[in-house]
C-alpha cells in the first residue's frame, strides 16, 4: 500500500510519483471501503445515544432511521467515489485534459482519508453532546427551555466539531486537486476549477432553490 502520510503531508508529490505506475484500484478501494464502514459504524453509534434516553414511541421510530442510515452510510462513499471521479473527468476535458479515467477513478480514491477523520470527530462530538439529548418530551414549554439551555452550553463544542469536519473537508479538496492535477496533466489552476465546479454547483443549485422557493410564497 502507498504511503499515505505522504498523500496527506505532500499530494502533489505522491500523486506526481503514482501517476508514473501502472493504475491499482486495490488501495482507494480500502480507503473508500474503510470510509464507509466507519461512517457506518458512527452512525449506528450516534442514534443510539440519542435515543438511549427518548421514549420507547420515539426509540422505535428513530431505530427505523438508524437502520436507513447506517445501509446508506455503507453505500454512499462508493456513489460519490464515482460520482466525483465523472464529474472531475467530464469538468477536465473542458481544459483538454488528457489521461484515462481509470486514473481518475483510482487517485480520487485517495481524497477520502479526511472523510475518515471527520466521522471520528463527529462521533466524538456526539459523546461529547450525549446529556443533552435527554429531554421532558411531556412538557413543551419545558423541552423549549431545556433544548434553548443545552444548545447555549454546548455550542462552544458544536462550533470546534463543525470547524474540524471543515478544515477537513477543504483538506480532501485539496488531495483532489493535485488528483485531478496529476491524473489528468492539468495545470494547477485547471485543476483547482475542475474540483471546485461540484461545490459551487451544489450552491448555486440550493441558492437557486431558496429564490424560487421565496418567490413562490
Amino acid at each position: 500500500m502507498s504511503n499515505i502520510t505522504d498523500m496527506l503531508t505532500n499530494p502533489d508529490r505522491f500523486f506526481a510519483e503514482l501517476s508514473q505506475r501502472d493504475v491499482n484500484l486495490r488501495t482507494p478501494f480500502v480507503i473508500v471501503l474503510i470510509t464507509a464502514i466507519v461512517g457506518a459504524i458512527c452512525t449506528m453509534i450516534t442514534y443510539r445515544v440519542m435515543t438511549s434516553s427518548y421514549p420507547a414511541e420515539i426509540s422505535a421510530i428513530f431505530g427505523a432511521l438508524s437502520t436507513f442510515s447506517t445501509i446508506s452510510s455503507l453505500i454512499t462513499p462508493f456513489i460519490s467515489w464515482v460520482i466525483y471521479a465523472v464529474v472531475f473527468y467530464a469538468v477536465s476535458m473542458l481544459f483538454k485534459g488528457e489521461g484515462s479515467f481509470e486514473r481518475v477513478f483510482e487517485l480520487v480514491g485517495y481524497g477520502f482519508v479526511p472523510m475518515i477523520i471527520a466521522s471520528v470527530v463527529g462521533l466524538v462530538t456526539t459523546m461529547i453532546l450525549a446529556p443533552a439529548f435527554g429531554s421532558p418530551f411531556g412538557n413543551p414549554e419545558l423541552l423549549q427551555q431545556t433544548m434553548m439551555q443545552r444548545l447555549s452550553m454546548y455550542s462552544p463544542a458544536m462550533t470546534v466539531s463543525a470547524s474540524i469536519q471543515f478544515l477537513l473537508w477543504l483538506w480532501g479538496v485539496v488531495i483532489w486537486i493535485f488528483a485531478v492535477k496529476h491524473a489528468r496533466n492539468l495545470g494547477t489552476g485547471h485543476a483547482i476549477i475542475t474540483v471546485l465546479a461540484v461545490p459551487v454547483a451544489v450552491i448555486l443549485v440550493v441558492v437557486i432553490g431558496l429564490i424560487c422557493i421565496i418567490a413562490a410564497a
